[in-house]
């Protein structure tokens, strides 16, 4: 292996290393301070609402964060979100300890999911628009089917690590872990080289916050390829709030399933979605990409078909182990679908645009998640699971017809 072989490793290896720190340590910090906000308020609406805060602050800066990546280097753009994210939490670690009510722990919590979840933004879209220079094309899919198995696994670990932690550390104790865990993020893309295997070309043109969305759902119409998969990736997110929302109906409310099993049936998601990163390590998805993602799209539709057929059935070990199965193979499903997505997404689209495309994509699959629990939430109080879980498959058959027969790519 040549020399640019090995520093594109070595930038391979230190990507995924800050990726893998920043999700452990804010995996475990969002679980626990999640569980915090519960005790403290006794409210499942406050609960929600804080959980809602997230994809909001995600819809609401798309705008400003994909017109500053693509105006300014996006190290400093990443460095300064990540460095930002350090003040937020400790500010929030210290306002905790002087306002302990309910109403005081609401609102903090609050702001600080709000916050948070912007400053990451910035730095998740700085990153991912930094791809083509990162590494090189080699290791392209590598570094994204990297990051993949890194969320699929901390999907799985966070939770279980969250709750041993949880009685353990006060709040105080687990956000200076996370402050922690943020600055070795921080020090950790310090290092990185983001011209390592290209310049950066960006945009010099002076836009308002309406121009910028126009702009980016402007890009994402000439690309017939990125809108594909973009259409295909918010019907499934739609269609999949039929499983989110059904399942603990499904598994805890009507069969009376122990909270400790629908845990461990629901982590075979996580599971899956694992498997199937280490699959995508040795696939390559260089071309057919709306092909190979409708053929995914069929393994969720059998899924989806196999958890409405079994609801015919009253026996609670034949519908969760079935249920188990079908969260594996939807896990795996989503994960190989996501690859070709992003690979494209990462690596064709334009430099100068990639800023601008990343957040308004990322803010319309974030919008189809609350679109969906709310459809589906409403229709489970007039439906049978079996029937909406049909309905799901139906939908998404249909989508994954139409992405088949999708023969003209670019």
């Amino acid at each position: 292996m040549g020399k640019t072989g090995d520093f594109s490793k070595k930038q391979l290896h230190l990507s995924l290393g800050s990726y893998f720190i920043g999700n452990f340590s804010s995996g475990i910090f969002n679980f626990i301070l999640s569980l915090y906000v519960l005790k403290v308020t006794d409210s499942s609406f406050s609960f929600s609402l804080i959980l809602m805060l997230g994809p909001l602050a995600t819809i609401l800066g798309s705008p400003l964060v994909g017109q500053m990546v693509d105006r300014y280097p996006h190290k400093n753009i990443a460095l300064g979100a990540q460095f930002s994210s350090i003040l937020i939490v400790s500010l929030s670690m210290l306002l905790f300890t002087r306002f302990q009510t309910p109403l005081g722990s609401v609102i903090i919590a609050g702001t600080l999911a709000f916050w948070l979840t912007l400053c990451d933004d910035f730095q998740t879209i700085a990153y991912k628009a930094s791809t083509l220079n990162l590494v090189a094309k080699d290791d392209h899919q590598k570094l994204i089917v990297g990051e993949q198995t890194i969320s699929a696994l901390m999907m799985l670990v966070a939770p279980i690590l969250g709750g041993v932690l949880y009685p353990i550390f006060t709040l105080r104790q687990i956000m200076f872990c996370e402050i922690v865990g943020e600055a070795l993020v921080f020090f950790s893309l310090l290092r990185l080289d983001f011209k390592a295997f290209g310049r950066e070309a960006r945009t010099d043109k002076q836009e308002n916050i309406l121009s910028g969305i126009v702009a980016g759902m402007g890009y994402i119409k000439e690309d017939r390829l990125l809108r594909t998969l973009l259409i295909f990736g918010v019907v499934a997110n739609l269609v999949l709030t039929a499983v989110e929302v059904g399942d603990p109906i499904v598994l805890v409310k009507d069969l009376g399933v122990s909270a400790h099993t629908y845990g461990w049936i629901m982590s075979s998601l996580a599971l899956g979605m694992i498997v199937g990163s280490v699959l995508m390590g040795n696939v390559k998805v260089a071309h057919g990409k709306c092909r190979f993602t409708a053929k995914v799209s069929f393994l969720m539709v059998i899924s989806l078909l196999a958890m409405a057929t079994v609801l015919l059935y009253k026996s609670t070990l034949l519908v969760s182990t079935v249920f188990t199965v079908s969260l594996f193979l939807l896990g795996l499903a989503i994960c190989l679908a996501n690859v070709p997505y992003a690979l494209h997404m990462r690596t064709e689209v334009a430099m100068e645009k990639q800023g601008r495309i990343n957040a308004t994509s990322a803010a319309i699959l974030e919008l189809a998640s609350p679109l969906g629990l709310f459809f589906f939430g409403t229709l489970f109080q007039y439906l049978a699971p079996g029937a909406i879980f049909f309905l799901a498959s139906i939908i998404l058959a249909g989508v994954g017809s139409w992405l088949y027969g999708n023969k003209k790519e670019h």
